[in-house]
């Protein structure tokens, strides 16, 4: 299938997208949105002049319909869903959001009811968009740079005005292999200091559930789960986190999962590999402690 990824220069998006790529195709074309160095080799790049979907629709469709692409692939990130959607109705095209999983036969998988279920599904003729997502695919290594040709520009129907990025200290989340995540069950938000201190002996991130949040006590940009990031760290540790299946959907890629909770038949339970029944105040310092000992 004739390949068409639309992506920011983030190598590691772009990455996955690759990989996701070579399951359909040798290789594909790339259109890059805004500014930045584009890593990997394709067969043709072009670079769109900003991340719009309102702005790039005409530009993008245009490209698609002159190029004959059978496929198109965007991450389901904000980006890559602001886009996708219109683009699939400009081209008339089926879209699939958020697949997870494609299989040897070329099926498409994505999750349903809190990844409580897989649906597969099977691509048709005509054009198809795909929002792949993140951390479900192992990303493709981008060797070499490559030097994009402009794509026109549409019409300009939004202007951005400003565009505020949200500071975190440490690794992000998506890219942590070690993440300590605080729940509701943590009681107060300078609980968090105890995770905190537990991660940096880690070389960890830190993360909360969305109760966590909820209260106040972290910023939406430390959410794990469907509505917030999705992580695959090699450790996950679940600190009074009940384990509802929004949480379950974020994590569900992390390798190894230990859960602490005082609820002996708190849902997280059930994914974790290792688990403490009993009160985190105790068994976080008793970890600490540990970690200190052997370091």
């Amino acid at each position: 299938m004739k390949t068409l990824i639309i992506e920011t220069a983030n190598p590691k998006i772009l990455g996955e997208l690759v990989t996701v790529s070579r399951l359909f195709a040798g290789s594909a074309d790339l259109v890059v949105l805004g500014e930045g160095e584009v890593a990997g080799s394709y067969g043709k790049v072009f670079r769109a002049p900003d991340t719009l979907g309102a702005n790039l629709g005409s530009g993008l469709s245009e490209l698609i319909e002159r190029e004959g692409y059978q496929l198109i692939l965007l991450s389901a990130t904000a980006v890559g869903a602001g886009i996708a959607g219109p683009l699939a109705v400009r081209l008339g095209a089926a879209i699939l959001s958020e697949v997870t999983g494609v299989g040897a036969d070329l099926s498409i998988e994505r999750s349903l009811y809190g990844s409580k279920a897989v649906a597969q599904y099977r691509a048709g003729a005509g054009p198809l968009v795909l929002t792949v997502k993140r951390k479900y695919f192992e990303a493709a290594v981008l060797a070499g740079t490559s030097e994009p040709q402009a794509l026109p520009a549409g019409a300009q129907r939004i202007t951005l005005l400003e565009e505020i990025e949200e500071e975190r200290q440490g690794i992000p989340l998506e890219d942590a292999e070690v993440i300590v995540t605080g729940g509701r069950g943590i009681g107060a938000g300078e609980n968090f200091a105890m995770l905190s201190a537990m991660a940096g002996l880690l070389n960890g991130a830190v993360g909360a559930s969305r109760g966590a949040v909820d209260e106040g006590w972290m910023p939406p940009g430390a959410q794990i789960g469907q509505t917030g990031k999705i992580v695959a760290p090699g450790v996950y540790f679940a600190v009074g986190v009940s384990g509802a299946s929004q949480h379950l959907a974020g994590i569900s890629n992390a390798k190894c999962v230990i859960a602490i909770n005082k609820d002996k038949d708190a849902n997280i339970f059930k994914r974790a590999r290792f688990g403490i029944v009993g009160d985190y105040k105790k068994a976080v310092p008793a970890l600490i402690a540990a970690l200190k000992e052997n370091a």
